[in-house]
């Protein structure tokens, strides 16, 4: 399959999540349905769940959810769906030198979570900016790639992927809190010529997971 369409299947191949990426138009659709599988007539290719836009440098994207968790019961006209709509999560990337290779970095916002473990909706009408920040500690939770280490022995940066056998590849990577960066709590990795693995867990979403995965597009 061509590479601008991406799939997301469960451990034991039950399909989560479709995405088509529109490069001409800086955007990255989400859909919950799989146009080709028996669901497919419930598939609206002009109706995707979330969508993501990303710079023109390629730098920073943006994960949006269409349909508000807030407005979405309000009439058009008091809704965010003209204000930026509902961020899910803001990615920036950067890249940096690590012994003789280069590090494919980032840093992740989503939103945070209150005591009851509900997440704060970033919603516009609610009076939340942007999710690029700056922002209240509490509102937001940061996320940052785990540094690899450079290996003289396969000339290589490598990281652990505890219980995954992975390939080389500048798009594998792993995330934690900032505050906890040894408590990794998403990897992406090579594990086949087509095929990468998403391992992922709360506070993560399944599309923060996914579309965060996706930001690797560009990444040689």
């Amino acid at each position: 399959e061509d590479k601008l369409q991406y799939r997301l299947f469960s451990d034991d191949g039950e399909f989560l999540m479709y995405a088509r990426a529109n490069l001409d138009a800086h955007r990255v659709d989400f859909f919950l349905y799989n146009p080709t599988e028996k669901e497919a007539r419930l598939y609206d290719p002009t109706r995707p769940a979330f969508t993501m836009s990303f710079s023109k440098d390629r730098t920073e994207w943006r994960i949006a959810q269409e349909r508000c968790d807030h407005c979405q019961f309000q009439p058009k006209h008091l809704t965010c769906a003209c204000h930026g709509k509902q961020q899910v999560a803001y990615i920036r990337q950067s890249r940096k030198p690590i012994g003789d290779g280069i590090f494919n970095c980032m840093e992740v916002h989503i939103p945070g979570l209150y005591n009851d473990g509900s997440r704060v909706i970033w919603c516009p009408m609610l009076g939340m900016g942007d999710l690029a920040g700056p922002h209240e500690d509490y509102d937001a939770q940061t996320l940052c790639t785990k540094q690899p280490a450079w290996n003289d022995e396969v000339e290589s940066l490598v990281l652990d992927f505890k219980g995954r056998n992975i390939q080389s590849s500048a798009k594998n990577f792993q995330l934690a809190l900032s505050q906890k960066p040894e408590h990794v709590i998403c990897q992406y990795g090579k594990i086949g010529p087509m095929t990468f693995s998403l391992d992922f867990k709360y506070p993560l979403s399944v599309i923060q997971a996914f579309g965060i995965s996706l930001t690797t597009l560009f990444w040689t």
